[in-house]
């Protein structure tokens, strides 16, 4: 016999989670645009920002080899990452250590962002 007690709830987080997910790819700017971005460059920013708030900030080397996590190959991470700065969503910084070293920060637009997208996240 299977235990269905804990089913309403997974219901319930199922229902929210597809809710969120509803209004992400129904969400509008003032202009009438989508405001999600691209599949690729959503999941490469969210990466970015989860390390950065996570205080694991990553390097433009450690991004590059996070293909596993990314399901990208280098290259694609490469110039994906380079759109998000050229774009305003991410800022390299130099390490004060070692000036080789290049960090990835999400800006201010990117919190913005996903400030945006966290209002679409349905309260429980």
């Amino acid at each position: 016999m299977t235990d269905t007690s804990a089913q309403p709830t997974a219901d319930v987080a199922r229902r929210n989670y597809l809710e969120f997910l509803a209004a992400m790819y129904q969400a509008k700017d003032t202009n009438g645009e989508l405001i999600l971005l691209p599949p690729e460059d959503q999941r490469l920013l969210e990466f970015i920002a989860v390390q950065w708030f996570l205080n694991k900030p990553l390097s433009m080397m450690q991004i590059l080899t996070s293909r596993e996590v990314l399901f990208l190959g280098a290259s694609t991470i490469s110039r994906k990452v380079e759109g998000l700065r050229q774009r305003g969503w991410i800022r390299t910084v130099a390490d004060a250590a070692d000036r080789r070293i290049k960090w990835l920060e999400p800006t201010d637009q990117a919190w913005t962002y996903l400030d945006r997208v966290n209002t679409l996240m349905p309260l429980p």
